[in-house]
């Protein structure tokens, strides 16, 4: 954290491992399915394919790895628990994520405790602006509760997710899902190893009502 005052009003979450556990999604499956190169982000590539029916064909196998993998997702150690408590403090909540909304919704069948119902805002692909690294989805939730990118918290098991924050202002969490060692850390203001430590977090902003029921 680099002398930076918090005010944390808001907190958007990415969504595939990071509100659910890591793994569901092979990447390197999908892009061998759609001729993605390696190296190369898939929704940019499908967005770069010049016939439209290549795009179309490649974003229903996309779609079709991502119903398989929300089907057998999981969530996340301390998702729910974290989400019930933000919310009982009153802390908007929200999901900015490269999925589909209808990969996000049947993942969400899998939870206990929380489902979509619980977040302010939801913003998939689907949603007309710029995915992530673009910072546009995090300034259209900003705009959408009237508060400044500032104020916002977002978290990410990937560098798109810490970049996209960086782009719009807002703080940054780095969820390395206990793998920190074996991984780059991008530039985030904060490194957590599991979600429940964003409480810790959000402690720095004002006091949470860790008890309550």
């Amino acid at each position: 954290m680099k002398n930076r005052c918090l005010l944390i009003k808001a907190v958007l979450f990415d969504f595939d491992g990071t509100l659910t556990q890591p793994g569901a999604l092979v990447f390197p499956e999908i892009k061998k399915g759609i001729g993605c190169p390696p190296n190369m982000p898939i929704l940019e590539f499908i967005a770069g394919l010049e016939n439209h029916a290549d795009r179309e064909s490649a974003m229903c196998i996309l779609d079709g790895f991502e119903m398989v993998a929300a089907s057998i997702s999981k969530p996340n150690q301390g998702a729910e628990e974290l989400i019930r408590q933000l919310k009982r403090n009153g802390v908007l909540l929200g999901i900015i994520s490269r999925n589909s909304k209808k990969s996000i919704g049947r993942a969400f069948e899998n939870f206990r405790e929380v489902g979509p119902a619980d977040f302010d805002i939801i913003i998939s692909r689907d949603v007309p602006v710029p995915p992530k690294p673009s910072p546009e989805a995090i300034l259209y939730a900003a705009r959408k509760w009237d508060i400044s990118p500032e104020h916002i918290l977002m978290v990410g098991d990937f560098v798109f997710d810490v970049q996209s924050g960086k782009n719009a202002g807002a703080l940054t969490v780095w969820l390395n899902n206990g793998v920190g060692a074996q991984a780059p850390a991008p530039e985030s203001d904060f490194t957590v190893e599991t979600l429940s430590e964003v409480i810790d977090i959000m402690r720095l902003n004002f006091p949470m009502e860790v008890n309550a029921k």
